[in-house]
């Protein structure tokens, strides 16, 4: 059973426990809060935190998502009460003094992008998590308090606590705040579903639906039609999974992953197209449905045993959402129906996105490419490429365009979300739905104008200082046509 209670003006869920009690504090702050410029900041106060006192030792596991950072230890209640007292006296008064130290030691471990997010979501909120860490170069101790003092804060966090009691001593002296809603996830793709071309051997689809357990019971029905066809039936694929994200405003994210076998690239992509149409048009197993809700039903009672239920709930509690006990979500899970899966799968398919293996493409299947270009061009100045006449940028007095072969990729300065910034002069500029242009002053005619335009225009706050090229880019040869050419064929100037 689970008892809410509140410590210090922390909302807290309480629940026994089988195995040995752990604890966690959870706030509702993560990678989708970062805007690109300070991408990996709440990474690292999470490990500037677990650097300090409290932490050594201890069986600690922090964790920064898309939605929530949380700390989350194991131990007696003197562990957990000294574990959980040094993170909140750290986020106090941050070890600033080891800021460098931190720094370079998660350079050393840089998080891989998430392509898929990029392309749904573009340069933005949950978008974010398809980009590196450009942040952890540049951040100042300044920028992280600030950080620190706008999401690590009372009104902003919850505790959930697997044991008998929360621990007499425990005390959570966090600076006062305001709560800080999920951002509203943004979308870069005007036509679902699509797909875009990725690297290597992996294909990824991942699709937003509404968050319900029929959701998540599809999710784990899709793995199981994943391992039949991909790697039982057709042996064109390596393991597959997929993961069931569910998100504080209401939807879930459905991701699924496979890495084609080598050679079989075209094959295990049109094995997993085959999969999701045949579901979005309802030949789904029952007997597949009946044994994923069983499992599913057996490790909610599993979990709830040993506190596992509790994370999620504190979740719940920083999104306002309805705390469920173990028998209204067991309930639940059970009541889950074939055909109720069956409409979850052609939600998802209409809402889908499909990340192909390089060479490969998905227009065959009906899915539409993501977009690479912008809609239309800014108005102004043209400044040709050297030695190309098939590229030019356009200086607008509000941005950026980069025309090749009739099409234009535009980023207005306004709504630039990120401007690279090299000491050579080089600019690139991000725009919010991820569409990019490059200003290179050598590859570019009259090319250092565009270079402080650029830095004129764009805020300072959305600069992101690049180390300094190894190379810098350098334009073509210049294509000269063989005299005899010129000589053989004179042009004639028409009366």
């Amino acid at each position: 059973m689970i008892t809410r209670l509140e410590v210090d003006g922390v909302p807290a869920v309480l629940s026994p426990t089988t195995g040995p009690m752990h604890a966690g504090l959870v706030f509702r702050v993560g990678v989708a809060d970062e805007p690109l410029p300070r991408r990996g900041v709440t990474r690292l106060v999470e490990h500037l935190v677990l650097d300090g006192p409290g932490a050594t030792g201890r069986q600690h596991q922090p964790m920064t998502g898309a939605e929530h950072t949380f700390f989350h230890v194991r131990g007696d209640a003197d562990e957990i009460t000294t574990f959980l007292t040094g993170v909140c006296d750290a986020l106090r008064e941050p070890p600033v003094d080891r800021l460098e130290q931190v720094r370079d030691r998660l350079r050393e471990h840089r998080e891989q992008g998430d392509p898929l997010a990029l392309w749904r979501h573009g340069a933005r909120d949950f978008g974010a998590a398809g980009y590196p860490e450009w942040g952890l170069d540049g951040l100042t101790a300044e920028q992280l308090r600030d950080w620190i003092a706008r999401y690590f804060t009372r009104e902003n966090a919850a505790l959930w606590v697997a044991g008998e009691q929360i621990p007499a001593g425990l005390k959570l002296h966090l600076p006062p705040g305001e709560r800080r809603p999920a951002p509203v996830p943004s979308s870069a793709l005007p036509i679902t579903p699509a797909w875009f071309e990725g690297s290597g051997d992996e294909l990824a689809w991942d699709a937003v639906v509404t968050r319900a357990p029929r959701a998540a019971v599809f999710a784990n029905v899709l793995e199981r039609h994943m391992v039949r066809e991909l790697r039982q039936r057709d042996a064109v694929s390596g393991p597959v999974r997929t993961d069931y994200q569910p998100r504080a405003g209401g939807t879930a994210r459905i991701v699924a992953h496979a890495e084609a076998l080598p050679g079989r690239r075209e094959a295990a992509l049109g094995s997993l197209a085959d999969v999701l149409a045949a579901m979005r048009v309802g030949r789904i197993d029952p007997a597949d449905v009946a044994t994923v809700v069983r499992l599913t039903a057996d490790g909610l009672a599993e979990a709830d045993t040993r506190g596992g239920r509790l994370p999620g709930q504190a979740f719940n509690l920083l999104a306002g959402r309805e705390l469920k006990d173990l028998d209204e979500a067991v309930a639940e899970v059970r009541a889950v129906t074939p055909e109720q899966v069956a409409e979850v799968a052609a939600a998802a398919y209409g809402n889908g996105l499909l990340m192909t293996p390089a060479g490969t493409g998905a227009g065959w299947a009906g899915y539409t490419a993501g977009p690479t270009r912008s809609e239309s061009a800014v108005t102004g100045r043209v400044h040709r490429a050297v030695n190309d006449p098939r590229h030019h940028l356009v200086a607008g007095a509000g941005g950026l365009s980069h025309v090749a072969g009739g099409t234009a990729a535009t980023v207005r300065y306004d709504e630039c979300a990120a401007m690279l910034v090299w000491p050579d002069g080089a600019r690139h500029l991000i725009g919010p739905d991820a569409i990019t242009v490059r200003v290179e002053p050598s590859l570019l005619r009259a090319g250092t104008r565009l270079t402080r335009e650029a830095d004129a225009q764009v805020p300072a706050d959305r600069w992101i200082t690049m180390p300094v090229r190894e190379q810098i880019p350098q334009p073509p040869p210049r294509q000269r046509r063989p005299l005899r050419e010129v000589l053989r064929f004179p042009r004639r100037r028409q009366p």
